[in-house]
């Protein structure tokens, strides 16, 4: 445990300044969803004064999109020149209930 608390002090290689791209690679042809367009989900800001799991919503016009992909672009980090470092990636949402997908 000591070993990952000395790597953070050089906090330097923490994102900054990030994007979340969502797209629907699925195989189910009757869902409604446009294969493969990749759509910004969020957009936000790591902020190293507040605490190390920060919380983001995803943007409201997409919010009842349907995705089972995603990528995290980072635009900038705190300062580090060679590489960017992010220990844990969570994504929470829900499964569509087949209601839900008829009505779109």
């Amino acid at each position: 445990m000591l070993t990952s608390m000395v790597v953070a002090y050089d906090r330097s290689s923490a994102p900054k300044n990030c994007q979340v791209y969502g797209w629907h690679q699925g195989h189910d042809a009757d869902i409604g969803v446009e294969i493969g367009k990749m759509f910004l989900l969020a957009e936000f800001s790591y902020d190293l004064e507040k605490s190390n799991a920060q919380t983001f919503n995803v943007l409201d016009l997409v919010r009842s999109s349907l995705v089972d992909t995603i990528r995290l672009d980072f635009t900038s980090n705190h300062g580090n020149p060679s590489h960017t470092c992010i220990y844990q990636l969570w994504v929470h949402g829900h499964e569509p209930s087949s209601d839900s997908m008829l009505a779109t």
